[in-house]
């Protein structure tokens, strides 16, 4: 069953456009708390809780990530007003900050990818749109007014883009990356604090740490600095060098992009890191094909949001490092 969630765009929510096509704030999409569940959830008691979205355009078949935030002040600071929610719209998702106007009706389509956050397909359609006037009408006999509605297989007279999900080009906006290192800052400040209850280690999932990760690496592993693929299936993941299941965060600057044999072989404690970087083969492998990597240091992001957090490689020597050890035979990396 396809999923719908129907919104005419008005003048505040894009920035109060003037008439020479300027505008004098930033641009979004207001969703209604009505159907908030159509989108990831985020919570109450988090003051301005968020999380980026992967969104297809409907000029391309990019992978934009937006940011999605519940404007909750009203509950968690003295004289708080706000209590709404928001998706915004940077300039690579609204070009020219003009992409989408007054009166558009957008629609999102939402794609479960197995994943808490899924994926939205946008649509937008203006007065002259053949679809309009059938969606404005379900808009108006909605039960919830302000330019809302939802739908499901009743709206399948839009014909479903046939997009390759694997293969999309994704695409990380300057105003993302922003709120991204801002939120990453916070998290690594909070020294004494668990990691996953610190503002922000919500702000990504398992999707987009790979796609971060991935993209910050340039699709190469970061030891070998090459990768087999074929378009976008690739012989690489993201690697965590704090486990999740070990307290580890989903932030970049805990991830690495490791071909499946090094990515097997760090997360069995084979080899590890330096603080500056450089491949520590364990003691117990030195006749092992890994020492050809020993003492090289791995290829790095340039912006230094995505290089290694040095709390997360003490972790991983301190915990990870030697692992094999105790959970099997290391007969096959001989």
């Amino acid at each position: 069953m396809r999923n719908f969630y129907i919104k005419k765009l008005g003048s505040q929510e894009l920035g109060s456009p003037k008439a020479d096509g300027s505008v004098s704030r930033g641009r979004y999409i207001y969703v209604t708390k009505a159907y908030e569940n159509f989108f990831p959830y985020l919570s109450i008691t988090v003051t301005n809780d968020n999380v980026l979205i992967p969104v297809i355009p409907p000029f391309s078949d990019e992978k934009i990530y937006s940011t999605f935030v519940y404007h909750n002040d009203k509950f968690n600071v003295p004289n708080g007003t706000r209590d709404e929610f928001r998706l915004y719209l940077n300039r690579n998702l609204d070009p020219d900050r003009s992409y989408f106007r007054v009166d558009d009706i957008v629609v999102f389509e939402r794609i479960e990818t197995g994943t808490p956050v899924p994926l939205y397909v946008l649509y937008r359609f203006n007065a002259t749109d053949v679809f309009y006037a059938d969606l404005a009408a379900r808009i108006e006999a909605s039960p919830i007014k302000g330019g809302h509605a939802l739908a499901g297989d009743e709206l399948g007279f839009i014909p479903q883009r046939e997009i390759n999900i694997d293969e999309a080009v994704v695409v990380i906006p300057e105003e993302v990356m922003k709120v991204a290192v801002t939120q990453q800052e916070e998290v690594l400040a909070g020294e004494e604090q668990n990691i996953e209850d610190t503002r922000g280690a919500s702000l990504f999932n398992s999707d987009s740490f790979r796609d971060f990760v991935l993209l910050a690496y340039g699709y190469k592993c970061a030891i070998t600095g090459k990768v087999i693929g074929y378009k976008n299936l690739l012989n690489l993941e993201a690697a965590h060098i704090q486990p999740k299941a070990q307290a580890g965060t989903f932030l970049p600057c805990n991830g690495i992009a490791l071909c499946r044999d090094m990515h097997w072989a760090f997360d069995k404690g084979f080899i590890t890191l330096s603080d500056d970087l450089k491949i520590i083969v364990h003691e117990e492998m030195q006749k092992s094909i890994l020492m050809e990597y020993a003492d090289q240091k791995i290829y790095t992001p340039v912006d230094p949001y995505f290089q290694p957090e040095k709390k997360f490689l003490k972790h991983h020597r301190e915990n990870i490092f030697g692992l094999f050890l105790y959970s099997g035979s290391i007969r096959s990396l001989q």
